[in-house]
């Protein structure tokens, strides 16, 4: 290991004053989970309900998390400012409908300034560290791709210390990814819960057209056929 990046100045240089804190501002929170809907395509918008309700569950559960350690704890973040939740998989078990998702919350952290200085940060106050415990995990030499705790841009610094060319890509791509992430993220969870529905239909309707009711058309009678093909009557299937 390069003594260097042992050195608190190391850190310091390439991440306040070249990446200026990218990882910080917005702080992105990632959390992959699976919704189950078991009885197709009927009542989407209660279903939408649903899907709000656990992306509100995902980030809540992520700002309780991320606490200073400290007495009277305090919280790192406020609501998220984008939502970027995306369907990774669909799967169609008889009536029920298994959706994974991957969900990007931008974060702006409480304790960070205009300057990127952050406020708790152990060279701010004396070596006393009061972060949570994954905070300020990023950054570790040992780690490789797709491991917790890699860093593009610190192993781009480590790796070609004299190749000013080398950290500037790492830093741009990372830019480019967190500005693309956040532009493409939804305002508010009822939005990102709007498009997480739109996305599964889209899907069904792709692979399996022919049970999608046409949105043109008034719901079956009870009585009538139910427009997924099954043969039941409307009222015994989709309409229950």
């Amino acid at each position: 290991m390069n003594k260097n990046i042992e050195n608190n100045s190391f850190f310091s240089e390439t991440c306040i004053n070249q990446c200026k804190g990218m990882c910080c501002d917005p702080w992105w929170g990632i959390i992959a989970f699976t919704v189950i809907k078991k009885d197709g395509f009927s009542r989407m918008n209660s279903f939408k309900n649903d899907v709000i309700k656990e992306i509100r569950a995902r980030a809540e559960r992520i700002r309780e998390r991320y606490v200073t350690n400290e007495v009277s704890p305090r919280r790192l973040f406020k609501e998220p400012e984008r939502y970027n939740v995306k369907v990774e998989d669909v799967k169609f078990k008889g009536q029920s409908i298994v959706i994974s998702l991957r969900a990007m919350f931008a974060f702006r952290c409480l304790f960070l300034s205009e300057d990127k200085t952050c406020a708790i940060h152990p060279a701010a106050l004396e070596g006393n560290d009061i972060r949570p415990q994954h905070c300020g995990f990023m950054g570790s030499i040992d780690a490789r791709l797709g491991e917790k705790g890699y860093c593009r841009i610190i192993h781009a610094a480590g790796a070609s210390s004299d190749d000013a060319n080398a950290l500037a890509s790492a830093i741009a791509f990372e830019r480019d990814v967190s500005e693309r992430c956040f532009n493409e993220g939804a305002t508010s969870i009822e939005k990102a819960g709007e498009a997480v529905i739109e996305e599964v239909k889209s899907c069904f309707f792709k692979h399996t057209g022919h049970f999608m009711p046409a949105t043109n058309k008034e719901s079956p009678g009870r009585n009538e056929p139910c427009f997924c093909g099954s043969g039941k009557k409307y009222k015994k299937c989709h309409g229950q």
